[in-house]
């Protein structure tokens, strides 16, 4: 999958009871990479979640699917312990998430 990520992530795994995420901004070079994700549903619920993660398709999907149209997959509760208060939730200039956005290119949802 190609760097920058995209905005739109569904979890193959419940993360707090949510599946559906927005790739809010991204850091890291090489295997450092990381993206921090807000849940679209509860505003409180974000990770970090290493790119070689997202990259992985049994863990994660690019855009919002409907998870019932996926098969054999197990769908557990993965826990979330305590939330990072070192993750920036700051959008990153490419999302299109800021208001007003002066990005001339923007990263696309799925």
């Amino acid at each position: 999958m190609k760097w920058p990520p995209v905005k739109a992530w569904t979890s193959h795994y419940k993360i707090k009871e949510r599946r559906y995420f927005v790739a809010i901004n991204y850091g890291g070079k090489g295997k450092n990479r990381w993206v921090n994700m807000l849940s679209v549903l509860e505003g409180e619920v974000y990770i970090r979640v290493p790119w070689e993660e997202l990259d992985d398709i049994k863990y994660w999907s690019p855009g919002w699917i409907d998870i019932e149209e996926k098969r054999n997959i197990d769908l557990i509760e993965i826990p979330v312990n305590s939330m990072d208060n070192s993750i920036c939730l700051h959008p990153s200039e490419d999302s299109g998430l800021q208001i007003p956005s002066q990005a001339q290119k923007l990263r696309s949802w799925s």
